[in-house]
């Protein structure tokens, strides 16, 4: 198989599951199941309203590629730095949401940027071009917010391609989230005590999940095919 990572096919994994619903995405609240049942280890629950479709962003191209970048919507940014391929979703977010990276290498190695919303890519971005840039966004911003100041990332680096679907919790609210491994999720507005539930929707291997806040690893977990993550 090519080293480089084939924009269509890693679509169709990213498309997987959850990313295909109308029910699934980010919400912007916590609200009851239809149940009524709570779903959240902190006691943050999970919508079993529509909500909309999810929006990612996908670092695709050469495989390896080194970049940087930053993403932002209206309220908070995030500064990343990572390899390609790596998919990075907005917990909680507050569009238009705008991102912008570099890449760390002084050759002519392929990197591309994408928004998908659901499964289907909405706005693509790639250079080839020695320490190149890229930039998308889902619409008009014309500046980015100020950096985080409580910095709560949950890294999913295991397995490769491994589809999965997630609660990501703080004391007050909860969101569901899907992605495809390696993947990113920066959870924007997040306050206290945080957990992640995370779930695979196909047998890939071990899950390898860290929970890094302000820079700092807090936690990791591994093993599947369910996994929970929790600050100290």
């Amino acid at each position: 198989m090519s080293s480089r990572a084939l924009t269509q096919g890693l679509v169709t994994l990213y498309a997987a599951g959850c990313l295909l619903l109308s029910a699934c995405g980010s919400n912007t609240g916590c609200v009851t199941t239809q149940s009524g049942t709570s779903l959240g280890g902190f006691g943050g629950c999970v919508t079993g309203d529509v909500v909309a479709a999810q929006t990612s962003f996908q670092m695709l191209g050469d495989v390896g590629t080194p970049f940087t970048a930053r993403i932002s919507d209206t309220q908070v940014a995030y500064t990343i730095n990572g390899v390609v391929p790596l998919s990075v979703i907005l917990v909680n977010s507050h569009p238009p949401i705008r991102m912008d990276a570099t890449k760390l290498a002084n050759n002519s190695a392929l990197l591309s940027l994408e928004i998908v919303f659901g499964a289907s890519i909405k706005q693509i971005s790639s250079t080839q071009a020695p320490f190149g840039s890229v930039s998308v966004q889902t619409d008009t911003l014309n500046a980015f917010a100020e950096l985080a100041t409580y910095d709560v990332r949950f890294m999913v680096k295991e397995p490769a391609g491994q589809p999965f679907e997630t609660l990501i919790e703080d004391t007050s609210n909860g969101f569901q989230v899907a992605g495809t491994a390696p993947a990113l999720l920066l959870f924007a507005g997040a306050s206290g005590r945080i957990d992640g539930q995370f779930q695979q929707l196909t047998t890939k291997g071990s899950f390898d999940v860290d929970l890094l806040i302000n820079g700092s690893r807090v936690a990791n977990v591994t093993g599947g095919p369910n996994v929970t993550i929790k600050s100290p």
